[in-house]
């Protein structure tokens, strides 16, 4: 065979393993997913999140969904909601080798995954196309989501009431970014998903509770670890050995005979960075008027909001005071000794003084439910016991 042809074949052959990729990639029905790192701003302090992005390259559709760590349970419920948001299960999930779904990596595709993720895999029945090592360009259409996702949504940090608020949001803003047009096609993205949506899988009728258990010895001390943290559980005996069933955002523990003796927050549901409100006011110390436009002006409580724009003449000198008083007290502590209007017009060392006699102040009486109704406010009639010590002073005999 002349050169020439070997070369035409050759090329030939390049273009058609190049056409089956991109057949492959613009297969309908097949999505990717990945994890992103995004930021929001929870009780007034930076929280790190994931985002479990899932997009479906024919259409360019993008699902996503917020959760607090990369771990196993994390990962299989945003799938789970995932699955859900796009409203039925994909023919094939093209991830990438993480380690919660693979346990080794052999030639080609083999691969060896986790137990739990064979268990998800069969019950909601969509097939695994794994990425070769090091080459997220295999999925760059979900990591470019990711990238968009975070530049039109986490531009400046949302304010997250609580996961499932947050989820919420997430969801209706991908469901508008599906109205625009598709980046190389003259179609509206919406459109190509009703297309796309066809060749998905239905939701089992049923879906697959998401945890795994473990088992932890209580030490000496009543304390148990879980996520590299420790726990006291009161209800448990020293060197007992308590079963924790594991959940993407808490963690219950059972005895052996099934009693829950301890449930709480996993440890990175509560874990914030602080926001350099220092920092903040001194800028805003420097230009006053910048401080309603400014990006954390949206962090603040609402009544210190209210506080440092009332009187714009006084911005300037409100800023440097809470400054100030932002070295002994908190935001959420300025906050509430402004509950009353007429605080509004105190300047900021008059404030000061409230919260420093506020903290010198008894604290107040508890209020319980277990004294009887009865034993209220019950005052003891002492004269019975003066006839009783002293019968002379009732006129009694010695």
């Amino acid at each position: 065979m002349k050169l020439q042809e070997r070369l035409t074949v050759i090329g030939g052959q390049l273009r058609n393993t190049q056409m089956e990729k991109v057949l492959k990639k613009l297969s309908p029905g097949e999505a990717q997913v990945d994890f992103g790192n995004m930021t929001v701003v929870k009780d007034g302090a930076y929280k790190d999140i994931k985002a479990l992005v899932m997009s479906f390259p024919q259409s360019n559709a993008g699902f996503s969904y917020p959760l607090p760590s990369e771990n196993t349970e994390c990962f299989l419920e945003g799938l789970k909601q995932l699955f859900h948001q796009a409203g039925g299960v994909p023919t094939y999930l093209r991830i990438d080798n993480l380690a919660v779904a693979v346990v080794s990596i052999g030639k080609g595709d083999k691969r060896t995954y986790t137990d739990s993720f064979i268990r998800f895999k069969c019950h909601y029945g969509f097939e695994v196309q794994p990425c070769n090592p090091s080459s997220g360009h295999e999925k760059g259409n979900v990591e470019k989501k990711v990238g968009y996702t975070r530049n039109n949504l986490f531009t400046t940090e949302p304010i997250m009431e609580s996961f499932p608020q947050l989820a919420t949001w997430m969801k209706e803003e991908m469901e508008k970014d599906r109205k625009r047009p598709h980046y190389e096609k003259d179609v509206l993205i919406e459109e190509l998903w009703i297309e796309d949506k066809k060749y998905l899988k239905p939701l089992p009728l049923t879906d697959l509770p998401i945890f795994s258990v473990k088992s932890a010895k209580v030490n000496k001390y009543g304390e148990i670890e879980v996520d590299g943290e420790k726990f006291v559980i009161h209800k448990a005996k020293m060197k007992q050995t308590l079963f924790i069933k594991m959940e993407w955002d808490k963690f219950t523990c059972y005895t052996n005979d099934g009693k829950v003796v301890y449930q709480e927050a996993r440890p990175y549901m509560n874990t914030t960075r602080r926001i350099p409100w220092n920092d903040i006011f001194m800028d805003w110390e420097k230009k006053p008027r910048s401080v309603r436009y400014s990006r954390f002006f949206k962090y603040l409580p609402e009544r210190v909001q209210t506080y440092l724009t009332i009187r714009s003449e006084e911005t300037k000198s409100r800023v440097k005071g809470i400054k100030k008083l932002l070295e002994k007290y908190s935001l959420n502590d300025i906050h509430a000794v402004l509950k009353t209007e007429e605080r509004f017009e105190r300047a900021p060392h008059e404030l000061g003084f409230i919260l420093e006699a506020k903290e010198a102040a008894y604290p107040e009486k508890l209020s319980e439910a277990h004294t009887p109704e009865i034993l209220l406010n019950y005052e003891t009639d002492l004269n019975a016991y003066d006839k009783r010590l002293c019968p002379s002073l009732e006129g009694g005999v010695s």
